[in-house]
């Protein structure tokens, strides 16, 4: 969603046959959240939206009240109120889970991959959990044990008596938790190249308060890289260098034992997008 196209207006009651689509959803209660002084839409994508509530950015998740909605959509006016209260309050919705999802709940974190990995790693016999983050990318779920890591597979999910959202949400504030300023700058101006080589950078991505720093500190758009795992890079899409980096992206994506994603990644109002050639 981006300030520039028309978006629909909604009476509160006007629906498609039930149970609408996932995108009705979105576009109703984004709806209902425009007229609100306290909450500012900030863009979405899916049954996601970027919003800032009383000044502080976050990521609102559409999924549980969806799955709601559907399960009774004759409830979807309170099923939209109590959303609303949640995002205003602060509440939460997640799931408890179990003493054994207690356990490894500060271990988890994100790891991106693209599909090609994921694909290898099906046909090693692992059924990795993977969320699409854009396209050909998605991140998966890993327990980081320190001097090693595993991924999560899909049975952990029940047998954690959770939902993928409460793994997803758990492993996001983790590795929040653990930021470290770990970028350096070279260049100034529109020359400037942000880089972090810290270990699983490239998972920075998913954070909208990463997103938002980098942005500042680049002059137009932000053009991301994240040629391996453990190394993101951030310049500004007039970069007088710009072709000589896409190459050497996508040289040390195609050749590094830990590599990652040869294509760039676009940050258009805070939304990510696969820049095409």
């Amino acid at each position: 969603m981006t300030n520039g196209e028309r978006r629909p207006t909604w009476d509160f009651d006007e629906r498609e046959i039930p149970p609408m689509s996932a995108e009705m959803f979105s576009a109703l209660v984004t709806a209902r959240l425009r007229p609100l002084n306290e909450i500012e839409i900030l863009g979405g994508k899916g049954l996601q939206l970027r919003v800032r509530v009383r000044g502080a950015e976050t990521l609102a998740q559409l999924e549980r009240a969806y799955e709601r909605y559907r399960a009774n959509p004759d409830a979807l006016s309170p099923i939209i109120d109590t959303f609303i209260d949640r995002l205003l309050h602060g509440a939460t919705e997640e799931r408890a889970g179990n003493e054994q999802f207690a356990r490894v709940r500060e271990k988890l974190l994100p790891r991106l991959m693209t599909a090609q990995q994921w694909m290898k790693k099906r046909d090693e016999g692992l059924r990795v959990v993977v969320r699409s983050i854009v396209q050909d990318l998605g991140a998966a779920l890993i327990l980081d044990n320190g001097a090693d890591f595993e991924y999560v597979q899909i049975d952990a999910i029940p047998a954690w008596e959770i939902d993928s959202q409460t793994a997803y949400a758990a492993a996001t504030e983790n590795l929040e938790r653990r930021q470290i300023d770990a970028t350096t700058s070279n260049g100034e101006g529109i020359e400037t190249l942000l880089l972090d080589h810290s270990e699983n950078a490239s998972a920075n991505v998913m954070l909208p308060s990463r997103l938002s720093d980098w942005q500042a500190r680049i002059q137009g758009e932000l053009v991301l890289g994240l040629p391996t795992h453990d190394l993101l890079l951030g310049f500004a899409r007039a970069h007088p260098a710009f072709e000589e980096l896409r190459a050497q992206v996508a040289h040390d994506a195609q050749n590094s034992p830990n590599g990652l994603l040869a294509t760039l990644l676009l940050v258009r109002e805070g939304e990510l997008q696969l820049l095409s050639p």
